[in-house]
């Protein structure tokens, strides 16, 4: 499973009501990926900008954290 797939997953199992999840260093240590949080973030947002997702990554001014969101 690919990075974007597993981000995906954890998103799935953890979106809170309004369809979002944080992500922080420790989320990823979790899920094995060895990256930093930054490069990661950028990684997924090029990959569903190109797969035209119905998620959206933000960092909303962190610098410890993003979010995954649900859009529609």
């Amino acid at each position: 499973m690919g990075i974007t797939e597993q981000i995906l997953a954890d998103h799935a199992a953890r979106k809170d009501a309004e369809g979002i999840t944080w992500f922080t260093a420790d989320d990823l240590k979790r899920l094995g990926i060895q990256d930093r949080l930054f490069t990661i973030m950028q990684t997924v947002q090029h990959t569903l900008r190109l797969r035209k997702a119905h998620q959206v990554v933000e960092s909303h001014g962190c610098t410890d954290r993003w979010s995954l969101q649900d859009v529609h």
